[in-house]
């Protein structure tokens, strides 16, 4: 176990899953090699499909993306790599504060084990 106080988890809620590719090897092509990739879907999505749910099946119009899956990645970088990674995000996926595109966040790590760099 390596313990750490500098790396930190940079995570991905990708919703323009046709990105994906581009946006890996992008992040290839700057050193940043190791990713996890999850299928994953929103809340609304996931309680729009509840037939039982009166209130959302009348907003289902409203809350249900025109992407109905997303893709969750993340990765574990040094903090010299977050910028870097996020202007690749910005460059390949958009402006994130524009709807239907995702979300991006970083948290730190308190330890560490399997990962190289």
């Amino acid at each position: 176990m390596r313990k750490t106080s500098e790396e930190v988890l940079l995570v991905l809620v990708l919703n323009k899953t046709e990105l994906l590719d581009e946006l890996l090897i992008e992040w290839s092509n700057e050193d940043i090699k190791a990713a996890t990739i999850l299928d994953s879907i929103g809340m609304a999505k996931q309680l729009s499909d509840v037939e039982d749910t009166r209130i959302i099946s009348t907003l289902r119009p409203f809350l249900v993306s025109a992407h109905s899956e997303n893709k969750l990645i993340f990765t574990i970088l040094q903090p010299e790599d977050v910028n870097k990674a996020r202007q690749i995000v910005r460059r390949v996926v958009g402006d994130l504060s524009q709807p239907e595109t995702g979300i991006l966040f970083t948290l730190p790590l308190l330890f560490a084990e399997g990962i190289r760099f």
